[in-house]
């Protein structure tokens, strides 16, 4: 299962997000002469070590971290519902970074003496704000003004080259292999639904109440959307789009259904700039 499946469970479960003007950032680890080890717990936290050239802190991931690839060979700490606490107090980690699902495996770990960080990662404000938290903690705040200054120009330069027509886009999560049944779409507030605002795209789930909605096949008819936007996993393959192209919308009819399988696409990333330029490709005539 991927991480963005384990996400959107979560989702769909009612996981609620803190308020983050009532959260303060923690002060760094005092120093102790010894380099810092760092353990994350999600592939966006891991992006973020990377983004802030700290990825020889990193001394364990969680089991769907892929980027940067060196983090393959790193310790597997577990996934992303359910992290191995034996594991991670093997690794003797100086902070562990966790998401806003893991209240109970950080109150554990601060119980076992391990300091721990909160990033909740669900969206562009989230992302900028884990590079400026997680940099406090590990001494790169200069990196991480850095990046924030590069994601805010990327931001500016997608909207100034939006189409003048806005297409219609549906943007799917997740579906069954082989087939267009269990439909999990991006939905208002998500982070793709974001990313399609700033490239130009309208979202035609921008009224739905969830980040995550599940769809039925005649809520797709009656969206009829123009692009749309398959980040599945059943997507991908020589045959993954198949199953779109007895649909009635126009986005099949003029073969506009995309596969994406860009990681930074599929959980939120400082890799900004990518997933713009990805997206504005995507939905272009």
């Amino acid at each position: 299962m991927r991480w963005i499946l384990s996400l959107t469970i979560v989702v769909a479960l009612g996981c609620g997000r803190k308020d983050q003007s009532e959260s303060t950032p923690a002060p760094a680890p005092a120093p102790t002469g010894k380099p810092l080890r760092v353990i994350s717990l999600t592939p966006s936290a891991t992006e973020v070590m990377a983004a802030l050239g700290a990825t020889q802190m990193l001394v364990g991931v969680d089991e769907y971290s892929e980027y940067p690839p060196e983090v393959k060979q790193l310790p597997k700490v577990g996934s992303f519902l359910t992290p191995n606490l034996e594991v991670i107090i093997k690794l003797d980690p100086s902070l562990v970074i966790v998401d806003d699902i893991h209240t109970a495996s950080a109150g554990a770990l601060q119980q076992a003496g391990v300091a721990t960080v909160e990033c909740d990662m669900h969206s562009l404000p989230d992302v900028r704000s884990a590079l400026v938290t997680v940099g406090t903690r590990i001494g790169k705040v200069r990196e991480a003004e850095a990046i924030g200054a590069q994601i805010e120009q990327a931001m500016t330069d997608a909207v100034a080259r939006r189409p003048a027509k806005r297409p219609r886009v549906l943007a799917i999560i997740d579906r069954e292999a082989g087939g267009l049944g269990n439909l999990v779409a991006a939905g208002t507030g998500s982070y793709v639904d974001e990313l399609l605002a700033l490239v130009g795209g309208e979202n035609v789930l921008a009224g739905a109440g969830v980040r995550y909605p599940k769809l039925s096949m005649e809520e797709v008819l009656r969206a009829q959307p123009e692009v749309i936007l398959d980040l599945s996993y059943a997507a991908r393959g020589d045959k993954g789009l198949e199953p779109w192209s007895a649909i009635d919308v126009p986005a099949a009819k003029s073969h506009r259904v995309v596969a994406m399988a860009e990681a930074f696409l599929i959980a939120p990333s400082p890799r900004v700039a990518a997933a713009l330029e990805a997206l504005a490709k995507a939905i272009a005539p």
